[in-house]
């Protein structure tokens, strides 16, 4: 069982089908949530803030949606891995979308903690199998 994980997405249904399928999957004992980019990058400014003691509990797993108002999946990609990758090294990212577009799928291989590109929405069988790759 994974310790956090952190779901990022304006859609609050989404955001409670994420948290109902984790929690009934028993994939992880802990679902932090934020309704965009910015307010997730907020949070690990505030965690990077902490003396590196208290730095080690931090979700090892995201689950993004990438369109969203305020500040996008993309660019909350491209700061995250400009500011807190290198402090947060263990971190992947899961790129949940309710469109597959070739084009997307391709762009988001340049971050190497992404670990997938799944289809909206999140279901059980896609929790099995992400616990079996971690």
């Amino acid at each position: 069982m994974i310790h956090q994980v952190f779901c990022i997405d304006d859609d609050t249904t989404a955001l409670l089908i994420y948290k109902m399928a984790i929690e009934k999957a028993a994939f992880a004992s802990e679902v932090l949530t934020a309704a965009n980019g910015q307010q997730a990058l907020e949070y690990y400014a505030q965690l990077a803030a902490l003396p590196p003691e208290e730095q080690t509990r931090y979700p090892r797993l995201i689950f993004l949606d990438l369109e969203m108002p305020v500040m996008s999946g993309w660019e909350f990609l491209q700061d995250f891995f400009e500011k807190y990758y290198a402090a947060f090294p263990e971190t992947r990212v899961v790129v949940f979308s309710s469109t597959i577009n070739p084009d997307e799928m391709q762009k988001v291989r340049q971050f190497s903690f992404v670990l997938d590109f799944i289809p909206k929405p999140l279901t059980r069988e896609i929790l099995k199998k992400l616990s079996e790759r971690l």
